[in-house]
């Protein structure tokens, strides 16, 4: 097991509040350590999973080139609002 230590950190208060809600899982010191990780090893982290589905489906409904795309995607749309 590796050593950790406790650091003091001053955050925007809406971050903080984004990083709370990760607290009620147990994954907030998790995501910040695998964050800051990424940030030091030069790596930008992408995962589809990390963009809430109403914002993914909104920018797969802009990129849709034609008129079926669009409907099946508007299909979509209700059936995650059901």
């Amino acid at each position: 097991m590796s050593r950790k230590t406790k650091i003091n950190v001053l955050l925007p208060f809406k971050m903080v509040g984004e990083l709370e809600s990760r607290a009620r899982n147990n994954t907030r010191s998790s995501f910040i350590e695998s964050a800051i990780r990424n940030k030091l090893d030069g790596k930008e982290a992408f995962e589809a999973a990390d963009i809430p589905t109403h914002q993914l489906w909104g920018m797969l409904h802009h990129r849709a080139e034609n008129k079926v795309s669009k409907q099946l995607l508007m299909i979509i749309r209700e059936m995650m609002l059901e």
